[in-house]
């Protein structure tokens, strides 16, 4: 009984770190939050969602729709991005690309070593295999906290010769804030859902591997738990 009870775990452990794997490649690819502008001057029949951007693990994209309405429709959505850079331009705020240069760059790279960890821990059992899940864990907090700090980069490092003066600020992380005449609003997009996701089904995986580890008697291989 004791055996195929851990056989169970066995299989549960390789099932959830599997599909935290999986949704780890989909948030790779996902956007993971957005960022919208929007202002008077932006009617909503022309941006229908705002100045909006899309932020991902390897750059920033476009977040603005296709207009369809009774006098235009279009394919692609205006440039945001461009947009939002030409609104920043105006209280000295430097352009998005000047952000986060080396982790979009090293992104991929990353990935792909936490994606041949997750693998290499389905087989290994030795001392500090927990080690091997913790990268896919803190993925979605170590995203949230880089893109904080950048926000507060881009906010404290104000040009002074902008048009319109404004003091330091820290730009909205979540929900909705106001930035002179501009209403901000910045949400986690589905790419932060999945991983959420993934970062718990790894968390899960690694509780049972641990208690395997440890009902077993596993000795060196338990004490590395």
């Amino acid at each position: 009984m004791a055996s195929r009870s851990g056989g169970e775990r066995t299989g549960l452990f390789r099932a959830l770190t599997g599909a935290g794997l999986a949704l780890m490649v989909a948030a790779f690819f996902a956007p993971m939050w957005w960022v919208s502008l929007k202002a008077p001057n932006y009617p909503e029949h022309t941006f229908p969602d705002g100045v909006r951007i899309h932020m991902h693990w390897t750059g920033v994209a476009n977040g603005c729709r296709a207009r369809e309405n009774d006098e235009v429709e279009e394919e692609e959505g205006l440039d945001c991005v461009h947009e939002m850079n030409t609104i920043n331009h105006y209280i000295g705020m430097k352009p998005i690309e000047e952000g986060a240069k080396l982790e979009f760059a090293a992104a991929p790279w990353l990935f792909t070593a936490f994606g041949l960890m997750l693998i290499a821990v389905l087989f290994y059992r030795g001392p500090l295999w927990w080690a091997l899940m913790i990268p896919g864990i803190l993925a979605p907090v170590a995203f949230l906290a880089d893109f904080s700090f950048w926000l507060y980069w881009f906010g404290h490092n104000l040009d002074d010769w902008a048009a319109f003066a404004v003091k330091p600020f820290m730009p909205t992380v979540l929900g909705e804030g106001k930035v002179a005449q501009f209403s901000t609003f910045a949400y986690p997009h589905y790419g932060m859902a999945l991983s959420v996701g993934s970062a718990l089904s790894l968390a899960l995986a690694l509780l049972i591997r641990r208690k395997d580890l440890r009902d077993a008697g596993g000795g060196g291989s338990a004490s590395g738990a």
